[in-house]
């Protein structure tokens, strides 16, 4: 008779493999298309800001990005000279998180952002990437309004239906002259 091998796999190995099983959804993004227009009435903030800084810390499990902004311009909301801009993901203790769809803002540059403050206080981006706009000056002195693409799933408002981004780009004079309309109905 031969005898059968029995492998153990250690409790906390198999505890380990259940919850990555049960959370692996959970770390996919679907953003629901937001227009120009969804951009400015939902924010509760729309500023240009140069980014000064950035840094990553723990809220809980989760790693957030705090990116320090200087307000160079603001059209909506409550008159702020810096903001701290939390999107989820980046590095901390040594460890790393990355969410789909998640801007990531470079020191120095300067963008327009739709930004969205919760009840306890935090703001983040409206619609991840749809909610920042890079400030790209051409030979001329022009300033272009590019928003940052996205490879991620988006979804068509009322049918969501999956849409391909089609990032926005315009005239920054364009644009301020769209935010200060209050959008279009």
């Amino acid at each position: 008779m031969r005898s059968a091998t029995r492998h153990v796999v250690p409790k906390p190995v198999r505890v380990a493999l259940c919850l990555a099983v049960w959370l692996a959804p959970v770390w996919g993004a679907t953003l629901e298309l937001l227009s120009l227009n969804d951009l400015i009435v939902k924010s509760t903030t729309i500023v240009q800001a140069q980014v000064t800084g950035s840094s990553a810390s723990y809220t809980g499990a989760v790693i957030y990005t705090h990116y320090k902004v200087s307000v160079l311009a603001q059209w909506k909301g409550a008159a702020q000279s810096t903001i701290d801009v939390l999107v989820p993901g980046g590095t901390a203790n040594g460890i790393r998180q990355t969410y789909p769809g998640v801007p990531q803002l470079v020191a120095g540059r300067q963008y327009v952002l739709f930004l969205w403050t919760s009840s306890k206080g935090a703001t983040y981006p409206m619609g991840f990437t749809q909610g920042v706009f890079n400030l790209l000056p051409d030979a001329s002195g022009n300033i272009t309004a590019a928003q940052m693409p996205t490879t991620e799933t988006i979804l068509a408002p009322g049918t969501g239906q999956a849409v391909r981004s089609q990032p926005l780009s315009m005239p920054l004079a364009q644009l301020i002259a769209t935010i200060a309309a209050g959008g279009t109905k």
